[in-house]
C-alpha cells in the first residue's frame, strides 16, 4: 500500500534533559512512590491517506500501556506500548477485460519512551507535556489483480503530544491527551505516516 510522503521535522533538542536528570532529585510527595502506570483507548488516525484508493477508513480504535516515573512534581520519564488499530482501503481496478476488486490494510504497534513535564494548576488538574521517540512496526497487506502482498516495516521517531489529568484521590488520576507519532512504516515498502492518537484513560500511582 503506498502512502504519501510527507517530510517531517521535529526539534529533539530537550529530550536528553529529561532523561539524564537523577534520581537524587527529591520524589515528587513525601510517603508517596514516585512509580505509576496506567492505560488509555481512543480513535487512532492515518495522518497521510493511502494514495490509489478511493475507499479509504483510517482511522479506528487504538489503545496503549503505559508506565512511568515521577523524578520530581514536575518532571519524569514514561515508557509506552501502543496498538493502534487497523486501517482498510479498497477499490475496484481493470484488469484488461474488466474491473476486479482491490483492497488493502494496515496495522500499527509501537513502543515508546519520553520525557514528561508537568504542570500542576488547582484542585488536582494539571497539564503535561511529552516528547520523546518510538519504534514503530507496521504490517500491510494488499490483494487484487491476481496478487497478494504481505510486508512489515520497523523504524524509530519521534512521539510528543499533551494532555490533562484530574486526581480524584491521591493515588488514582483521569487522564486526557493527544499524540503523534512520527515516521511511521517506510515510503519504498509499506509506506510511510504519521498517526494521531486521542485517547482517554486512567493512572494507578503506587
Amino acid at each position: 500500500m503506498k502512502l504519501k510522503k510527507i517530510a517531517s521535522a521535529v526539534a529533539l533538542l530537550g529530550v536528553g534533559s529529561a532523561f539524564i536528570l537523577r534520581s537524587a532529585i527529591a520524589a515528587p510527595e513525601t510517603g508517596q512512590s514516585p512509580y505509576y502506570l496506567g492505560g488509555s483507548i481512543g480513535q487512532s488516525k492515518y495522518k497521510d491517506i493511502p494514495q490509489g484508493l478511493r475507499n479509504v477508513d483510517d482511522k479506528d480504535t487504538g489503545y496503549k500501556l503505559y508506565g512511568g516515573y515521577r523524578i520530581n512534581p514536575n518532571w519524569g520519564v514514561e515508557a509506552t506500548y501502543f496498538d493502534l488499530g487497523k486501517f482498510t482501503g479498497n477499490d475496484t481496478a481493470f484488469n484488461g477485460s474488466a474491473l476486479v476488486p482491490v483492497s488493502a490494510s494496515a496495522k500499527v504497534q509501537a513502543w515508546g519512551l519520553a520525557g514528561v513535564f508537568t504542570a500542576p494548576i488547582s484542585n488536582g488538574f494539571s497539564v503535561f507535556g511529552k516528547l520523546g521517540l518510538t519504534r514503530n512496526e507496521l504490517k500491510t497487506n494488499a490483494s487484487g489483480l491476481g496478487f497478494k502482498a504481505h510486508q512489515k516495516e520497523s523504524n524509530t521517531g519521534a512521539n510528543f503530544g499533551f494532555g490533562a489529568t484530574y486526581d480524584f484521590v491521591p493515588n488514582l488520576a483521569v487522564r486526557a491527551e493527544w499524540e503523534r507519532l512520527n515516521k511511521v512504516g517506510d515510503d519504498a515498502t509499506t509506506g510511510e505516516t504519521d498517526m494521531n492518537f486521542l485517547s482517554t484513560g486512567i493512572t494507578f500511582k503506587f
